[in-house]
């Protein structure tokens, strides 16, 4: 029994549209994961999301471009998001919990050596800090005073 060109032409179709709908929910996953490891405010995230839900609508029109000759089919459209489901639940929870405390222990590594030293260094320029901030607020109040002192003389004249 011979498969018909047909069906294999949107077998591909299928194959290739599962393949992108996985590649576009990686893509977000990272983004998942940058904004565990950043904290992101509101609009940033929403800044994110329209970019990234852009250049996913220019992803599938590229992959319907190439795979079915730009036409629009359910099944190629039903392929992205199964694609985009089985990635959802078989592979983004270990990609994301995974990759967070990788990179979190990685950047802890790297980075706790400077914290320790920007503590040492930071105490004594934290006694000087106060001491200066004290002597600050004694020239200010003196740079008031004597800025009224002056003022009143301008105004009297």
């Amino acid at each position: 029994m011979q498969i018909s060109e047909g069906i294999f032409q949107e077998t591909n179709i299928l194959l290739a549209a599962m393949a992108t709908g996985a590649l576009l929910f990686f893509v977000y996953d990272l983004l998942r994961i940058m904004r565990r490891l950043i904290p992101h405010g509101t609009l940033w995230v929403a800044v994110e999301d329209v970019l990234f839900w852009l250049g996913s609508a220019v992803v599938i029109f590229v992959m319907l471009y190439q795979q079915a000759d730009g036409s629009l089919r359910g099944f190629s459209i039903g392929g992205v998001v199964i694609g985009m489901l089985l990635y959802a639940f078989l592979l983004s929870p270990l990609i994301v919990k995974g990759s967070v405390f990788l990179l979190e222990k990685i950047l802890y590594v790297l980075f706790r050596p400077l914290v320790c030293l920007f503590r040492l260094l930071g105490r004594p320029f934290r006694i000087f800090g106060r001491k200066g901030s004290k002597a600050w607020l004694f020239f200010k109040k003196r740079l008031k005073k004597l800025w009224k002192t002056v003022r009143m003389c301008l105004n009297k004249q």
